[in-house]
């Protein structure tokens, strides 16, 4: 294949690996195992880490000699590197190192140690490219193209190569970026989150939140239960359209104001109304969530669920039978002034039921509600799920089996059959 039709392929294929993924180091070491199938006997990639540079991938045509080569990373470690090797000097000046042909001059103006100068002798050197690998953030890295046994480079390449150190930049500067903001989103999601729960004479109160799987941002998934005023408790649970910081802000607002609508008056339908206003007078570009309210009486064994679109909590009851008590749903935050606002249902619980409040990312994990509700129910059939240390976990193992497309919220709630 001519040389620039090969340079061409390399990178569409490159390019396309680069935005497949936002996992930016296995995607990295995968074009580096294909720079050196195409365009390069030896590819390396090097990347400044909290003020210092480390080798992040690495590839040699010949595989026997890859061992040799994960040792390379060693020498940008050295006392004499950040002068002396070529990738330092890259990556401090922003500009390329182009080598037609190494000579013996150049390996020893070029090592940092003598075990550096043998490295690439033994290596076999023949022709090399240094170019940095650029962001809008600044120079991330370098990345090296070597050839040794094939013609050498010409300045063709190294203007592949520039545009390829381009590339990577802008992947590599997306991804931090993505990962930043995502742990930040996580970390407000999970401060808003309770991290305990009161204690609920006769009744076994688990929960469980999962993010959804690491490509994707979190979302505006969350479940709350408090103590009120008069002796009963409040459960929320909902979910709030879009992922990132924006869709943890607003959760957090709604359920906070969820929260002190019951404290001022433990009426699970002015909740969601005030829960809706809240989400209508907001400067959201869609400004919609679904929320359900309950009120749990331990003593009278009742409980009161009003639903704002969000499914009741599903309720296994110990003749082996398997009920969704709660069917009118209404119509999603944002738009219950649409319709007339469906009133709050009751149900008594007797001793030993066990109900699973949840959020869709739990049935919807692979697309397919239908079969994940199935599982869902045949998971609560289980005695060993319902009667864990962990039921809300031990549901989401036995529901969801491979990567997660929306966060996952669950809380159960266990009638001790003393209880009552």
């Amino acid at each position: 294949m001519p040389e620039n039709q090969l340079y061409l392929r390399f990178l569409v294929e490159a390019g396309e690996m680069l935005g497949a993924s936002l996992d930016y180091e296995e995607t990295l070491q995968a074009v580096c195992a294909l720079a050196v199938r195409t365009v390069a006997d030896i590819c390396l990639l090097d990347l400044t880490i909290d003020g210092g540079v480390i080798m992040a991938a690495a590839a040699h045509r010949d595989p026997g000699k890859e061992p040799l080569l994960r040792g390379a990373g060693t020498f940008l470690y050295d006392e004499a590197s950040a002068i002396a090797h070529p990738v330092h000097r890259v990556i401090a000046s922003g500009e390329s190192i182009f080598v037609p042909l190494v000579e013996p001059e150049y390996i020893s103006g070029a090592s940092t140690s003598s075990a550096h100068a043998e490295f690439m002798r033994e290596m076999g050197y023949r022709s090399l490219i240094i170019v940095p690998i650029v962001a809008v953030q600044g120079t991330l890295g370098a990345l090296t193209l070597v050839r040794t046994t094939s013609q050498p480079y010409n300045k063709n390449t190294l203007d592949f190569a520039k545009d390829l150190g381009r590339r990577v930049g802008t992947a590599i500067g997306n991804a931090r970026s993505y990962t930043q903001v995502r742990s930040v989103a996580r970390s407000y999601q999970e401060a808003a989150l309770p991290k305990t729960f009161p204690h609920v004479a006769g009744v076994h109160i688990d929960k469980y939140y999962e993010p959804a799987s690491e490509d994707l941002m979190v979302g505006g998934d969350w479940y709350d239960i408090f103590a009120l005023p008069d002796g009963r408790f409040a459960i929320s649970i909902g979910d709030m359209m879009g992922h990132g910081i924006a869709a943890s802000i607003a959760m957090s607002q709604v359920r906070n104001g969820i929260r002190g609508a019951l404290y001022v008056e433990a009426d699970a339908v002015r909740a969601l109304e005030t829960a809706d206003r809240f989400v209508r007078a907001s400067d959201a570009r869609e400004p919609l969530g679904t929320a359900l309210v309950s009120i749990l009486d331990p003593k009278h064994r009742t409980l009161v669920c009003a639903s704002a679109g969000h499914p009741g909590p599903l309720i296994w009851w110990p003749d082996d039978t398997l009920t969704d008590a709660f069917q009118g749903r209404g119509l999603p935050l944002g738009y219950r002034d649409l319709a007339p606002v469906e009133p709050a249902q009751i149900v008594t619980l007797r001793a030993g039921a066990f109900l699973t409040f949840f959020t869709d990312g739990l049935t919807e994990w692979n697309r397919q509600p239908d079969d994940g509700e199935r599982v869902l129910r045949e998971t609560m059939r289980r005695r060993d799920i319902r009667e864990a240390p962990h039921p809300a976990r031990a549901i989401r193992d036995a529901v969801v089996h491979g990567r997660h497309w929306d966060d996952i919220a669950i809380l159960t709630v266990r009638c001790d059959n003393t209880a009552g």
